[in-house]
């Protein structure tokens, strides 16, 4: 863009609401109105017609069903019955963190303190008042002081998800263990071994601990594991549950641990030391104990060097897993400990987060490797399901292949055909498998991927309209096809993602589908397309209104309002698509005085700012510190950054 071009643009900002409003905030339409008639219903019809020629060839994925339809029918049928009977089955045995997911006071952390202090209080030392049925009405409801209560509340705490549940449950543990000191120490009229702490209390605090993730869970863990041991009582010697819970405090703790998946292996081959050992089988390995081990090995960075870098493959390591459960398995005849379908997701989620050259290659070999086993067997512990083939299908997406989109939508073609044919009812193609597969097509660098991919979501509509309802596309859907569009070098991209913004937006208000509701990354995933627009005076003006569209529009609708995402992509649109000049920084003053009032100065917004090229005096005018000292978030006012949510907890946030 010319300077003149820059000032058109400029003057046309600086003339909206946005930047002359007295308040700063933002309250009317900008003065380059959006017309919503450039998007139809018919958006996809029309692409298809124009680019039929790069259309994916869903066609030739679908897989021709025999001649013998009913039997086939009949077949799949009889194939979903049996499934949905195993799935209930399944669901009645393990259906804890169900129970904790659907009980209220165990989901209520101020419920829980209250309760804890209550009981602690109750139980504290100096009242001399316990027995072991009751204390009647104490402050003001009836609290029955057994060890079901203490269990129960470990429990709650372990599930809790606060950052003050390990300390909670130490507390109880060790009020308990005070009642057993004073029964050792010879009271015999007492009845306080009701409440005396058994394997079950452990092993529910060691949970508490390793849900928590604290870098030193592990070894936290352990180290109440070894204290069991040395306590020598049968009622607290550790089982194959407190041994697995150990090893998952390890495993949870692996990304800020490097030791940890050497721990948690040594565990899992302590544990068959202790099965050979003994012929109570008291302990003994497991595939849920390895799983963990397999957990922590995927997050392991390798060995670190002394000149900083990190060597090893954790994905390697947490493959070479499957095949000493394996030998485990055929030596001792404990199938417990064989391989089932959780241990091969877990390694090829392993592969899939690898980032290796042949990470995908891995992957796949080890789902064909399932199928295999599948076919000879017949077991259904090592069939592969639609989690497993939509990770397989996410590490071709992160593969960075020249084909990796393509073989990706290949293997979605595969669970399509297994599913329509009825050879594997379980590998029917969900919402998530259609749009790991369009992420895929963002991500590839292909020329036409913007077409790959609403091709994707045209076809994702067609099944919904049948009875593929579990395959309507969703807002994640919308917003990767807009990031297709941001990342391809097509003409007019701004207006395509906006187009497909729009198109969505009429289906929600349509349809009021909770799933498809606007959402912050819908807004940014459009800001961040018109950032990357490129192209005349022309593009680039279109460009900065439907940017200043969508902040506005964010900002005024009921769908939330900008973040730090928002913010910094907005100034990263500002940076490419307007030339240096005093209206430019005009602007971009504006949007950060309003970020900085939102709490949404984020780390994107002062790498932005940064990167604007303003003069020493400007920059401090606005942060407070000049541009030499590369100020960090923690040099800005409190005020400034209050509301900034980063990672999985902003997607978390954006998705509820």
């Amino acid at each position: 863009m010319n300077f003149t071009a820059a000032g058109v643009a400029a003057a046309a900002l600086i003339a909206s609401p946005l930047l002359l409003s007295a308040t700063m905030a933002f309250h009317s339409p900008v003065c380059y109105p959006i017309s919503h008639s450039r998007a139809s219903p018919s958006l996809f019809a029309t692409i298809e017609s124009q680019q039929e020629q790069q259309a994916i060839q869903f066609d030739d994925q679908d897989v021709d069903i025999s001649e013998d339809k009913q039997q086939q029918e009949e077949l799949r049928a009889t194939a979903e019955e049996t499934q949905k009977k195993k799935k209930q089955r399944l669901f009645s045995k393990h259906n804890n963190n169900f129970r904790h997911n659907n009980n209220k006071a165990m989901a209520d952390p101020i419920f829980l303190q209250k309760r804890t202090e209550t009981l602690l209080r109750m139980t504290s030392p100096e009242n001399n008042i316990i027995d072991s049925v009751s204390l009647g009405n104490v402050g003001g409801g009836n609290m029955k002081v057994d060890k079901r209560t203490f269990d129960w509340l470990i429990d709650a705490w372990a599930y809790s998800g606060t950052d003050h549940a390990v300390e909670y449950a130490l507390k109880l543990l060790k009020r308990m263990e005070h009642f057993k000191d004073r029964m050792t120490m010879g009271d015999e009229d007492s009845d306080d071994y009701e409440l005396y702490p058994d394997v079950k209390t452990y092993t529910k605090v060691i949970k508490a601990i390793a849900n928590s993730g604290k870098e030193d869970a592990g070894e936290q863990a352990e180290a109440i594991l070894n204290r069991m041991i040395d306590m020598n009582d049968p009622a607290t010697m550790p089982n194959t549950y407190t041994y697995t819970n150990v090893i998952d405090a390890y495993a949870r703790s692996a990304p800020s641990n490097a030791k940890a998946p050497y721990s948690a292996q040594r565990l899992a081959e302590k544990m068959e030391e202790l099965r050979a050992t003994s012929s109570s089988e008291l302990v003994k390995p497991t595939a849920r104990a390895w799983n963990s081990v397999i957990g922590a090995w995927a997050g392991w960075l390798g060995e670190e060097m002394p000149w900083g870098e990190y060597v090893g493959s954790g994905a390697e390591r947490a493959e070479s897993c499957l095949a000493i459960m394996d030998e485990l398995a055929s030596v001792t005849g404990n199938e417990d400990v064989r391989p089932n379908s959780y241990n091969f997701n877990s390694v090829i989620s392993a592969w899939a987060n690898n980032g290796d050259g042949d990470a995908a290659f891995r992957a796949e070999k080890i789902l064909e490797q399932m199928e295999i086993l599948y076919r000879q067997t017949g077991q259904e512990d090592v069939k592969p399901r639609t989690v497993t083939y939509n990770a397989v299908i996410d590490a071709w997406a992160k593969s960075g292949e020249l084909d990796g989109a393509h073989r990706a939508e290949l293997l979605l073609g595969h669970m399509m055909e297994l599913f329509e044919t009825g050879h594997n009812v379980d590998a029917k193609p969900n919402v998530r498998s259609f749009n790991t597969v369009l992420n895929a097509w963002a991500k590839s660098g292909v020329f036409d991927a913007p077409v790959r991919a609403l091709k994707v979501l045209s076809r994702m509509e067609e099944l919904a309209k049948s009875d593929w309802d579990d395959v309507l596309p969703d807002a994640t859907s919308f917003a990767t096809v807009i990031n297709a569009y941001a990342r391809s070098q097509t003409f007019g991209k701004a207006d395509s993602a906006y187009e497909v913004y729009t198109y969505m937006k009429e289906l929600y208000d349509a349809t009021r589908n909770i799933k498809l509701r606007p959402n912050n990354i819908i807004y940014n995933s459009v800001l961040n397309a018109c950032a990357f627009t490129m192209g005349d005076f022309e593009e680039q003006s279109r460009a900065i209104e439907i940017a200043n569209a969508m902040l506005m529009g964010l900002d005024e609708s009921p769908y939330g309002r900008p973040d730090h995402i928002t913010y910094g992509t907005y100034l990263k649109v500002i940076s490419n698509q307007m030339d240096p000049s005093p209206a430019r920084t005009e602007i971009v003053a504006t949007v950060f005085q309003k970020c900085a009032r939102d709490g949404m100065v984020g780390g994107m917004v002062l790498r932005q700012l940064r990167e604007m090229g303003m003069s020493d005096e400007e920059y401090e005018d606005l942060v407070g510190v000049s541009v030499w000292k590369a100020p960090s978030l923690s040099d800005l006012p409190r005020s400034w950054t209050c509301n900034v949510i980063e990672g999985k907890k902003l997607r978390r946030r954006q998705f509820r």
